[in-house]
């Protein structure tokens, strides 16, 4: 297994998030804090909250939409 791909530092708390964004939920192993459940892995969502160190995110799962709370890391910014 390769680790070239993993997110290193701490450029994920720099990006400026907004509500309305895309994001993706990529759960990150290296904090158990707020991590997400694993069934919302991959799934998209946009911002309904911004506060300092976590964001909710609203997800559609099957007919119903969740809200997430999460931390910055767990998130990846969709690049349109």
């Amino acid at each position: 297994m390769t680790k070239d791909n993993v997110l290193r530092g701490l450029s994920h708390l720099l990006i400026n998030y907004k509500v309305g964004d895309k994001v993706i939920v990529a759960i990150d192993p290296r904090e158990h804090n707020s991590t997400p459940h694993r069934r919302f892995q991959g799934k998209v969502g946009t911002i309904k909250e911004v506060g300092k160190r976590s964001l909710k995110v609203a997800i559609m799962f099957d007919k119903k939409q969740k809200i997430l709370q999460t931390r910055l890391n767990h998130i990846k910014l969709i690049h349109t």
